[in-house]
């Protein structure tokens, strides 16, 4: 029968919709100007490539951490833990807060190197840093449990759910890679060289206010 042949086929259609779907709702958060974006840019713009991609690897692999436990159902579990979402909540923000705060006092780059060939030491630096900025914001797994409620059915297979997984932590470290390539150019660099403390205060007083309302969220929600 036709309509029976048209839903066999929006049945085998559904799995790649979910992919595209997932990773569409996700690009929507690419430029929101929030800490992951300046972390990375502040990055590519002071110590180069390197340390940009190390930094967006570390946001890219946060990414994949609160993502997977919004795909198996672990948000509710955190956020019904109450204390554990709180402490990690609090922990966070003080950890945007203090980085922002080097920042504004001018010492959040004095030990990064601005040659083009950093250290591994201090690209591993960059790494944590990366990670601990996208970790520092325990929402972020509930965003992306409330992607996978729209896109994600009962009914999708297992696959299909990891393969929405990988491709949206394969866009999320696409972007960040691409990011610090176009910050990191020699042209945009100099540029940022001739107002690094002007940029630097303006990225650490963003980092620095997201930190407090996120640490002010914490501690109101005890």
């Amino acid at each position: 029968m036709p309509g029976t042949a048209a839903q066999r086929h929006n049945r085998r259609m559904d799995p790649l919709h979910t992919v595209l779907l997932t990773v569409g709702l996700f690009a929507f958060t690419f430029l929101s100007p929030g800490p992951n974006l300046l972390v990375v840019v502040q990055a590519s713009l002071a110590a180069g490539r390197t340390a940009g991609a190390m930094t967006g690897l570390g946001v890219a692999t946060g990414d994949a951490l609160y993502s997977g436990l919004g795909l198996f159902g672990m948000a509710t579990l955190i956020t019904a833990g109450g204390a554990l979402f709180t402490f990690i909540q609090m922990l966070g923000g003080a950890y945007l807060a203090w980085y922002g705060w080097r920042l504004l006092r001018g010492s959040g780059t004095h030990g990064l190197p601005v040659a083009s060939a950093p250290q591994p030491v201090a690209g591993w630096r960059h790494f944590r840093r990366g990670l601990c900025t996208d970790l520092a914001n325990p929402q972020t797994v509930l965003f992306f449990a409330g992607i996978f409620s729209v896109t994600l059915r009962p009914d999708t297979p297992p696959w299909a759910k990891a393969t929405a997984w990988l491709a949206l932590v394969a866009a999320s470290l696409l972007w960040r890679v691409l990011l610090c390539h176009l910050f990191s150019r020699p042209l945009v660099r100099r540029a940022y060289l001739r107002c690094q403390r002007a940029l630097e205060c303006l990225a650490g007083a963003g980092l620095a206010l997201f930190g407090l309302r996120l640490a002010y969220e914490g501690w109101t929600r005890r």
